[in-house]
């Protein structure tokens, strides 16, 4: 049972990270300014200033998504491996809303 959740782990966690890239390499290099928005989907008062940074934070996190199956089939405990990944999931969103926090604040 462990080796199919481990599995199903992998291919999540391998796959939102390969979202995460490609959605960064969308917003940082092929102009695609409509994806820069907060979790409500509200677009940001001013998109091409903070694409960098939306850019930079999809793609280094969608990287480390990437690899994290690599330290299973290293040989990492199963329950360390999901809360390291739980905290880069929590990491990646709480980055988000605080470019879009401070977006937001210096428009006011």
């Amino acid at each position: 049972m462990q080796g199919q959740a481990m599995m199903w782990a992998t291919i999540a966690s391998a796959l939102t990270g390969l979202g995460g890239i490609i959605r960064g390499w969308q917003m940082g290099f092929r102009g695609r300014l409509d994806l820069i928005s907060d979790w409500d989907n509200r677009a940001l008062p001013n998109p091409v200033a903070y694409a960098p940074a939306f850019a930079r934070i999809y793609i280094g996190i969608g990287c480390l998504l990437v690899s994290m199956p690599l330290f299973l089939w290293l040989g990492m405990n199963f329950l360390i491996w999901c809360a390291i990944t739980v905290i880069i999931v929590w990491y990646w969103f709480h980055a988000i809303d605080v470019v879009t926090e401070r977006a937001r604040a210096k428009n006011r």
